[in-house]
């Protein structure tokens, strides 16, 4: 039996503070072989003034495992990079025990080589990794460590195989204390072709569904045995074209849930059938993958929408008491100076709702957007786009976009840019009782938010 430290080295509570699911569900299939584990959250650790040092000398761990969330917050206008700080972690690990580290996690699966070196780390796992984590772990306890350094998660778990995650209590009652709420998929992969999007090469171009029952029966027991008050779904897209999230939200209705929960959405056709049973299933918020403004930049990312999908999918959500909020990208393929105007306009016409705009495209490994910087001569294929490199359509220039877009969204606390500008303002709610995202919360705002901070930045 060996003895495996995991440790979350996410920090960032933006937009709001989210429990290490990918941690845990690694967690629970190395000690299904046997194996003691112990989860390490550099998030909470902060909280509690504990030492990653102090953490690895007390466990004493033969295997370390480093999951890599994100690489950066991918926004331009206030670029946070986490890699430097994965490197410092790993120095911390290095001077407390000669245990192997092995890297994982949605972040690191990107940029396996270069990370592998800069982190400095023994090993790697790209993709899913419960089980090739796991048998990792078996190898390195039975001495015979393999020769690649960088190992693949080639066996993807089926929908049925993905099972409930029993929480660890501790991280559990954090997050509900901080972030007010807890997360759990209902299916992996991802059937869309976004231009800057990771999600097919991370999790499979098909979706993998969970059995609805098996999907309500995790939330209860996140009701039940953790005393969750708001759940989160951490699909790529939870509405699916074939209909799965509706037989959900029908398993819901018929066990009379009364959790309130959100989801990320793709503006698709809804009838109001499907708001209303979303609704009476508990449905409280929904964070759209709008991306872009105008028919023009939603075809340049390859959406499969139009605008009028947006405006419409607002309306009938909005109308039935769904908070929702709208996540849009300037500056991407096919953007103009009129295309950003005619898109300023249109979120205009978007009531009821909050709208976080990003300028520049994060260019990441093996996207269409990145395929398309390299034939436009942005970047080189060999680039290892680390510093994180931001894609612009020629005909904008970026720091008149930056000004545009900070003058338009100026005077309205539902409008942001750049993001986490009035987020800081709102998180006590969360210590004060409020259950679900922050941003929920500015649409209750009333007045004009300060102009002083803009004024020091112009």
């Amino acid at each position: 039996m060996a003895r495996v430290l995991l440790i979350s080295c996410n920090t960032t509570r933006e937009p709001y503070p989210v429990y290490p699911l990918g941690m845990t569900m690694v967690a629970e299939a190395v000690r299904e072989q046997g194996h003691e584990v112990r989860q390490c959250d550099l998030l909470q650790m902060d909280s509690q003034s504990q030492n990653v040092e102090e953490v690895v000398q007390s466990f004493r761990p033969d295997v370390v495992g480093l999951a890599l969330r994100n690489i950066d917050n991918i926004d331009s206008a206030d670029l946070d990079a986490y890699t430097d700080a994965y490197g410092d972690v790993s120095r911390s690990v290095r001077a407390a025990t000669t245990a192997p580290i092995v890297l994982g996690g949605a972040g690191y699966s990107l940029f396996p080589d270069v990370l592998l070196e800069q982190v400095d780390a023994d090993y790697g796992i790209v993709g899913e990794a419960e089980v090739a984590f796991s048998e990792l772990v078996e190898q390195l306890t039975a001495g015979g460590p393999p020769v690649q350094r960088i190992l693949r998660g080639d066996e993807p778990l089926s929908g049925a195989r993905i099972g409930a995650l029993a929480r660890a209590q501790e991280l559990a009652s954090f997050y509900l204390q901080e972030g007010g709420m807890l997360n759990l998929q209902s299916k992996r992969g991802c059937a869309h072709r976004c231009a800057y999007c990771t999600y097919p090469l991370l999790e499979g171009c098909t979706y993998r569904f969970r059995p609805p029952a098996d999907v309500v029966n995790e939330i209860e027991m996140l009701r039940d045995r953790f005393g969750a008050e708001y759940i989160a779904f951490t699909d790529s897209v939870f509405n699916d074209q074939q209909g799965h999230y509706l037989s959900i939200a029908e398993e819901l209705v018929r066990r009379k849930n009364q959790v309130p929960w959100m989801a990320f959405f793709r503006p698709q056709r809804f009838d109001r059938r499907d708001v209303d049973l979303l609704t009476r299933a508990g449905l409280h918020a929904v964070e759209w993958g709008t991306d872009c403004t105008t028919d023009a930049t939603l075809a340049g990312l390859c959406k499969d929408f139009t605008w009028a999908h947006v405006e419409t999918s607002n309306r009938l959500f909005a109308g039935a008491g769904v908070r929702n909020a709208h996540f849009v990208i300037f500056g991407g393929p096919d953007e103009t100076e009129q295309t950003v105007q005619e898109g300023l306009a249109n979120l205009d016409h978007l009531d009821n709702c909050v709208v976080f705009a990003f300028c520049g495209v994060r260019i990441l490994p093996g996207t269409a957007v990145h395929a398309l910087a390299v034939e436009q001569g942005v970047v080189k294929r060999s680039d290892p786009l680390l510093p994180a490199r931001f894609y612009y359509s020629s005909q904008v220039d970026e720091e008149t976009l930056h000004e545009t877009v900070m003058h338009r969204f100026d005077g309205r606390i539902d409008r942001i840019y750049p993001m986490g500008d009035e987020l800081d303002r709102v998180k006590v709610f969360h210590r004060l009782g409020h259950r679900g995202p922050i941003w929920d919360l500015l649409l209750d705002g009333k007045g004009r938010r300060q102009q002083s901070r803009r004024g020091a930045e112009k």
